[in-house]
């Protein structure tokens, strides 16, 4: 099992079915990368489908082929994993040892290699790009320096894992989000902070050349540093922040960051923006007109997209329901976190 639906996936975002070789080669050479295609068994019928919805950078698409096929590309761009949903493949990236991609195994593809790949009749893989800078630079955040070698994970992905199975969970909320209208993937302050958890997700997940560095322990940013984060958050927690973009505004590591925020906070730094934006959504029901005011457009507004851990979240802080807020009935005193 790989945590995600075992059924089709971003049914809502098709980009193409075909049984035609020549259709299908098309459709995942625009989604993806320049491939060759070759169909091994030619009694089955094709019957490729490509979902495929695109949240910053990361591309995240649902490939399927009704019967056996063989891809290859000379060199890819960007960073992909093959994550098997249903049936069994055979991977490879450059000279590394092959892959043998099924339940619980994934495959990590790493630019300036070739692939190579066969896939069994009826397998689907949810497969994932990610920008080669956007990755990069994510991980020079998070270590707080220029990368010294380019980056290069191990292609096997074991998805048993504690840290592949909370990835997964991520991928998951990208998939549920992305088919249901109005999801997260729709609002830019959502996606921003759900494509850096879908990054450094795979940075923490799945062994690299910097995992040493990703994984010792960070000194906490200097308080100076998390005074001026602090009042980037008060001063616009409308924005899209995200720790790596918090930690580059006040020039630390994403690491620094975080450690400096449970240190003196005891929350993380979206933990805290999530607080802010609570306590925004508070003030405005607190003077609005119940008449003309719903809760899910203010909570909206402030990037809170899901009814049920929205008034759980405010509860928890305020005392008392989103709708008693709005109707008068003011809490005596917040909580904090």
């Amino acid at each position: 099992m790989t945590g995600l639906p075992q059924t089709e996936l971003l049914p809502g975002h098709p980009v193409a079915r075909a049984s035609d070789v020549d259709e299908a080669h098309e459709a995942v050479t625009r989604t993806y990368l320049p491939h060759r295609l070759e169909v091994l068994d030619r009694e089955i019928d094709l019957d490729m489908r490509l979902n495929a919805v695109r949240v910053g950078a990361v591309t995240a698409g649902y490939l399927r082929y009704g019967s056996a096929v063989r891809l290859g590309t000379v060199d890819a761009g960007n960073y992909h994993v093959n994550i098997p949903v249903t049936g069994h493949s055979e991977q490879r990236c450059g000279s590394w040892e092959p892959v043998y991609a099924g339940p619980g195994r994934a495959a990590v593809f790493v630019p300036g290699y070739p692939a190579d790949m066969r896939w069994g009749a009826a397998c689907a893989q949810l497969c994932l790009m990610i920008d080669r800078h956007e990755l990069e630079l994510a991980l020079q955040r998070q270590i707080g320096r220029p990368l010294g070698e380019r980056l290069s994970f191990t292609t096997a992905m074991d998805l048993h894992t504690p840290a592949a199975r909370s990835w997964l969970e991520v991928l998951a909320l990208l998939e549920r989000e992305a088919s249901r209208p109005g999801g997260i993937t729709h609002h830019p302050a959502a996606a921003a902070h759900l494509q850096s958890l879908v990054i450094a997700g795979l940075l923490l997940a799945q062994p690299n050349n910097y995992s040493d560095h990703l994984h010792a322990p960070a000194a906490p940013a200097p308080p100076r540093a998390l005074r001026r984060a602090v009042e980037l958050i008060e001063d616009d927690p409308g924005l899209p922040w995200t720790s790596s973009t918090l930690a580059r505004e006040v020039s630390v590591s994403v690491r620094a960051l975080q450690e400096g925020f449970q240190r003196w906070f005891a929350l993380t730094p979206m933990a805290y923006l999530r607080d802010v934006r609570l306590t925004r959504v508070h003030d405005e029901l607190a003077v609005a007109d119940p008449g003309g005011t719903t809760i899910a457009a203010v909570a909206g507004r402030w990037g809170f997209l899901h009814a049920g851990r929205f008034s759980t979240a405010y509860r928890r802080k305020f005392g008392v329901l989103p709708s008693e807020t709005l109707h008068g009935r003011h809490p005596m005193k917040g909580t904090t976190g």
